[in-house]
């Protein structure tokens, strides 16, 4: 299932329509969340999404509605698939968002750029959306369906940023590229963005060596700690190491840094008038093993 779709789906629910499913049935709405990536839907759980749909449950409304527009256990239906959405959208105007998608790639007919717009900007008003956001600012920045606005696709693409993996972070770059000033505010989410990247990113390195040296060595039954000191280098991904907090252990100190050796930075730093190259200690735990 489309992970847009899945998205989404959540989006509508929390955004002030809570219905995980009738009263009679607490789980349904669970139960065809459970069907969303499988493979091949048979026709037995299109029947339960169909009827769970028809009850208003907005989970299973929002699968169904999806399955008809990307031809997923059912016949690609793009009518069906709008009417479901329509009906979505009375309970949550973040569901405009799946309109403008249909609208803008043209999958009933040549794309509406002007409709597209329209519908995303009705689910960005919820503030519930950072699909919409990110599909109208690409709009706003393409002229398309109206006036080019860089500054206002810019404004979108950073309320719509999650990281600095996403299409956001890469179409801020893009524009500020051709000219497009960000003020210190703007400046700040970028820089805070790219820092929780990598911290989140690196955490995530810090517990797989972690479990990798622990399971390596036998440290005590107080265990041991490595302080590893992590720095940007300009104009490189690879982060310059050092301990500056040993074990008390060579080996496992040397076993850390090789462990870490591998990490690299998701993009670089973000440069800003009062740029100072990024620093932080990971602290690296090994784990006595009984």
């Amino acid at each position: 299932m489309n992970k847009v779709l899945v998205l989404l789906s959540l989006a509508v629910l929390m955004s002030g329509c809570q219905n995980f499913g009738a009263k009679d049935d607490p789980y349904a709405s669970m139960r065809c969340w459970a069907f969303r990536d499988e493979a091949s839907v048979t026709r037995e759980q299109v029947e339960y999404i169909r009827k769970r749909s028809e009850t208003g449950d907005l989970m299973c409304k929002t699968l169904l509605a999806g399955m008809y527009e990307n031809g997923h256990g059912v016949s690609q239906d793009i009518p069906k698939a709008k009417v479901l959405y329509q009906s979505l959208a009375q309970e949550s105007e973040v569901a405009y968002s799946f309109l403008g998608r249909i609208a803008e790639s043209g999958l009933d007919g040549p794309p509406d750029y002007v409709k597209a717009r329209q519908f995303y900007q009705r689910a960005a008003n919820t503030g519930n959306s950072h699909n919409a956001e990110a599909g109208l600012a690409r709009l706003m920045e393409e002229g398309k369906g109206g006036a080019q606005d860089l500054e206002g696709a810019l404004a979108l693409y950073l309320s719509a940023m999650q990281s600095c993996n996403d299409d956001q972070w890469k179409s801020i770059l893009r524009l500020r590229a051709r000219g497009v000033t960000l003020t210190a505010e703007q400046e700040q989410r970028m820089n805070n963005v790219w820092l929780g990247t990598t911290t989140g990113q690196l955490k995530r390195r810090v517990w797989v060596v972690q479990d990798a040296v622990s399971t390596t060595f036998k440290p005590g039954p107080e265990g041991a700690w490595v302080q590893v000191k992590v720095e940007y280098v300009e104009g490189s991904l690879e982060p310059r190491l050092s301990v500056v907090g040993s074990s008390g252990k060579d080996a496992i100190d040397r076993a850390v840094l090789q462990g870490l050796s591998d990490y690299r930075f998701p993009d670089e730093q973000f440069q800003t008038a009062e740029h100072k190259p990024w620093a932080g200690i990971a602290v690296v735990r090994i784990r006595a093993r009984r």
